[in-house]
């Protein structure tokens, strides 16, 4: 198990050119196989070392010179030194950025003389070239005499090198690094030799399972990402499939970042890759709280503002301190293990609060009885369980069986499950919230359709009860020899509140009514069903207080349940006015000779409350051109935009400036003022007007 995962990185595990084994049978020195660690190759140092690392063969010369290569050359006085160039392990000559190594070495086993082997670049992070016994084998990047000439290359794949049929042989390396140079901690290279095919093979399999690996942890949260972003955009308003989405494509980024940096070519590679990944890391971890405190709570608390500004701060504070960060560790292990410790302490122990944070808002929400809280309480489980269960299978079927391969991949699918299984959880408790809702609007779209229904219904009964209603009132005014008359109503809805109606007695008395009913609609239209019966059928004679009286009896007497009417009674017998009212706004009376308006409010309950209230009656005389106005409250109190009321005042001063005209013009510029007020807003009252002029 351990091997199938290293496998991912085996190019850049801790190597050493030519790296020398004593064999505890015969104390041959031998070659290690990189990936495998079986004995493979029998090769032996000039000076018979047997240390394994490759740090004191090699022989170093700063500068630069071609006579170096030449494998007579005598480096008996060159300094000892180890090819990694690590900062705390630098020549005693120093480094200026281009020198020389040698190595001497001694091939006993005649097996290996002129057999093809693989020569592996375990590490480099500058430029060389490499020769074998003064011949130019490879140049991997390009070497300079100064930084504006080199290139640096990290050649990953295993390069073909043999060795003839002699014994002693010298390796030389030609070697610059001016770019990074003091920039990370191992500026230098490191060389391992291996069996070709298995080294091939070895490099292929690598290959293919570590880009499936990064395929598929990444490809996995990518697919989350898009269809949660999807559902994010055909509805904004679930911001939780934004985070979501922000949630699983930061953590397919981070893993594919992870995975790659076993492919970066030169340190600065890795170190770009690694600040993306540190960025990544807080982006998911932001975006993690972020999406469970949409989902169980109306809005932000205020410790996710002091988590974020923890982030923000520990991303700057680290980003700084990633040039002090051993490349070579980290690319020779696979492994991202942060050699300075600040940096490491940081993340550490804010990943812990976030992830106990995170954990707390599952845990109350599944205390609080959440919906649909239980599904995280799984998926967080998950990667503590399932490993267990599938590991307590795995080695079952092992036991059984004596195979091992389940057992060498379940660290695999075991950390597969582990870290996915809590998305997947969460996925599924979005695809439910989504289906809830399809739910819903599926029967909000069918209760919309039987209200539709109800409503035409209704609709078509106010109509008829409106057509009803306007066929009550009268067709045209009366016609007096002394009295100009003109009335008319807007009403609010289909059925309005308002009413009026007049008498004409044999001998010229005129008996007109207005009147106005608590509400609108279908409720008043009855009560002024019954006020115009009850108006019609008065006697004639009666009194204008009498006739008020009865009509509020028989309101009374129909028990519609707090349905009123207020209303005006108005007698012009010639040129006498008597005027009585229950409820209803003042009159206004203009005076031709004086230029005036006067305004009379009578007090009185409306009808239909309590029997036998008083009201009071006034008497008036009026001379030719003197005009009378009779109005419902709908005008006095409609609403501009504003939410002002136009109000009694107003309406004096509309009247005053046509109280002169005919009782038409009078009323046509009353409807025309009151519709610039209200300025596009709805009519919320009906507006009635009566208007009778003295001739």
């Amino acid at each position: 198990m351990k091997h199938k995962f290293i496998l991912i990185f085996h190019l850049i595990l801790v190597a050493s050119g030519f790296i020398p084994q004593v064999s505890a049978q015969d104390a041959e020195p031998t070659i290690v196989h990189p990936l495998t660690g079986k004995l493979a190759l029998a090769l032996v140092l000039v000076d018979q070392m047997t240390n394994p690392w490759p740090t004191s063969p090699w022989k170093y010369h700063p500068g630069d010179n071609p006579e170096w290569a030449n494998p007579a050359y005598d480096d008996t006085d060159w300094e000892s030194v180890s090819t990694l160039l690590s900062q705390n392990a630098l020549p005693e000559s120093g480094w200026e950025g281009i020198g020389w190594f040698r190595l001497h070495f001694t091939v006993w086993d005649d097996q290996i003389k002129n057999m093809p082997l693989a020569l592996y670049v375990a590490y480099q992070a500058g430029a060389s070239e490499i020769y074998l016994d003064g011949k130019l084998l490879y140049s991997i990047g390009k070497v300079g005499t100064r930084k504006e000439e080199e290139e640096p290359y990290w050649e990953r794949n295993p390069q073909v090198i043999s060795f003839s049929g002699k014994t002693d042989h010298v390796i030389a390396v030609r070697y610059s690094n001016f770019s990074s140079y003091q920039s990370i901690p191992v500026q230098g290279f490191r060389l391992i030799v291996a069996p070709l095919n298995e080294s091939i093979r070895s490099r292929v399999t690598m290959v293919r399972q570590g880009t499936t690996f990064q395929m598929v942890w990444t490809a996995i949260p990518v697919f989350l990402m898009l269809q949660h972003l999807l559902l994010f955009f055909f509805y904004p308003r679930a911001r939780e499939n934004l985070y979501f989405a922000l949630l699983t494509g930061s953590f397919g980024a981070f893993f594919f970042l992870y995975l790659q940096i076993a492919f970066t070519i030169s340190a600065t590679q890795f170190l770009f890759s690694l600040r993306l990944l540190i960025g990544v890391y807080v982006l998911m971890s932001l975006s993690g709280m972020l999406f469970l405190y949409t989902l169980f709570y109306s809005k932000l608390p205020k410790l996710f503002w002091l988590f974020l500004t923890g982030w923000v701060i520990t991303l700057f504070i680290c980003l700084p301190h990633i040039e002090n960060i051993n490349y070579y560790f980290i690319a020779s292990t696979g492994s991202i293990n942060m050699n300075t410790g600040s940096i490491v302490s940081r993340l550490s122990w804010l990943t812990i609060l976030t992830v106990l944070e995170m954990a707390r808002v599952i845990i109350v929400a599944i205390f609080k009885r959440k919906d649909g809280a239980w599904i995280f309480g799984l998926g967080s489980l998950s990667p503590i369980v399932l490993p267990i269960i599938l590991s307590f299978i795995f080695n079952l079927i092992n036991s059984r069986t004596g195979n091992n391969i389940i057992s060498e991949n379940i660290y695999v699918f075991g950390t597969l499950i582990m870290l996915l299984a809590p998305f997947f959880s969460m996925s599924v408790y979005l695809a439910r919230n989504v289906s809830k809702t399809r739910r819903k609007l599926e029967t909000e779209e069918l209760e919309r359709q039987l209200l539709e229904v109800e409503n035409t219904r209704k609709t078509e009964e106010l109509e008829e009860a409106r057509e009803l209603q306007m066929s009550m009132l009268p067709d045209a005014p009366p016609e007096l020899p002394n009295l100009d008359v003109a009335f008319e109503m807007r009403p609010a809805t289909e059925v309005g509140g308002d009413y009026y109606d007049f008498n004409l007695t044999d001998d010229g008395q005129l008996t007109i009514a207005i009147g106005d009913a608590t509400g609108h609609g279908m409720n008043a239209g009855l009560v002024v069903s019954a006020v115009k019966s009850l108006f019609k059928t008065s006697a004639l004679g009666a009194g204008n207080l009498a006739t008020l009286e009865r009509i509020s009896q028989g309101i009374k007497s129909m028990n519609l349940k707090r349905l009123y009417m207020a209303m005006m009674l108005v007698t012009f017998n010639e040129n006498r006015l008597t005027l009585a009212a229950a409820g209803m706004p003042p009159a206004l009376i203009y005076r031709a000779d004086e230029n005036i308006v006067e305004e009379v409010l009578l007090e009185g309950m409306p009808l239909g409350g309590v029997i036998g209230s008083e009201r009071q009656e006034v008497t008036f005389e009026l001379q030719s051109g003197d005009t009378v106005l009779l109005m419902s409250d709908g005008l006095p109190e409609m609403m501009n935009p504003e939410n002002q009321m136009l109000d009694y005042p107003k309406t004096q001063e509309l009247f005053a400036e046509v109280a002169d005209k005919s009782p038409k013009a009078i009323i046509k510029h009353l409807f025309r003022e009151s519709t610039s007020w209200a300025d596009g807003e709805p009519q919320a009252d009906d507006v009635t007007f009566v208007v009778i002029k003295v001739k």
